[in-house]
């Protein structure tokens, strides 16, 4: 492999990362809406409606809220609680073969919180609340003590995964694409006071799905190791009511 066809590749592949990283709320409510027609899991139901119909409506309620009180506070620096009006803060850029980084129009800013984060937040507050409960639930008197074990395992690579993950995704969002949840100390503030607020609705939707049944509202299908023996047991088994 040449040098130049090398450089190519790793140019295409970084600029594959960015457009992920930049349009990752579309993917992520794409998925689930494809995965809630084809398999009608309330675990996905449930994150599609927060995606297309919560987060959308609690993002534009936040920033109304937020840009009063920063208006408020501070009306001079307007600067620093609205997002940048750049086209790698939004989630579909517009078309053209380059993007504008910079637009001196700074009328039309918003103020924070985005729906990318707002997205983002919610979908990792429902994913670790499932990974705590998968963690926390108990099993089945007469359940195998091994699957009992391995499902602890794999809750906490759940956790630990979940946690590293984001961290990355977010810290990119925040390092590559500068500006887009805040340009001070007062837009970071509010990014962070809505992004709590987003997590707990995720938290409350898994919660809602969990009344439905906990196997059912199991994103990532662990619940369903929690089996009695009787239902491995290669003998027949007759229940009667006691």
């Amino acid at each position: 492999m040449s040098l130049v066809s090398a450089g190519t590749l790793m140019g295409g592949t970084r600029e594959y990362l960015y457009r992920g990283v930049q349009q990752l709320p579309i993917v992520l409510a794409a998925t689930s809406l494809l995965f809630s027609i084809t398999t009608g899991s309330i675990a996905h139901v449930n994150l599609s409606v927060g995606l297309v119909g919560l987060i959308p409506m609690y993002t534009f309620l936040m920033q109304k809220v937020l840009g009063q009180i920063f208006t408020w506070v501070a009306p001079l620096g307007r600067f620093g609680w609205t997002k940048s009006t750049s086209d790698v803060c939004k989630i579909v850029p517009p078309e053209g073969p380059k993007l504008t980084f910079y637009r001196p129009n700074e009328v039309d800013a918003e103020s924070v919180p985005s729906y990318w984060l707002m997205s983002v937040v919610f979908f990792i507050g429902y994913c670790i609340s499932n990974a705590i409960d998968i963690f926390s639930s108990p099993a089945e008197n007469d359940a195998d003590p091994n699957n009992k074990e391995r499902r602890m395992y794999q809750a906490v690579f759940l956790i630990t995964s979940i946690c590293l993950l984001s961290a990355l995704v977010i810290g990119a969002r925040f390092y590559y694409m500068a500006g887009c949840e805040g340009r001070g100390a007062l837009g970071y503030t509010g990014s962070l006071i809505a992004a709590i607020g987003a997590a707990s609705i995720g938290y409350g939707m898994y919660d809602f799905s969990r009344k439905c049944g906990a196997r059912t509202s199991d994103l990532f299908g662990v619940l369903s190791q929690i089996l009695p023996n009787s239902a491995t047991a290669s003998n027949p088994v007759v229940c009667t009511s006691s």
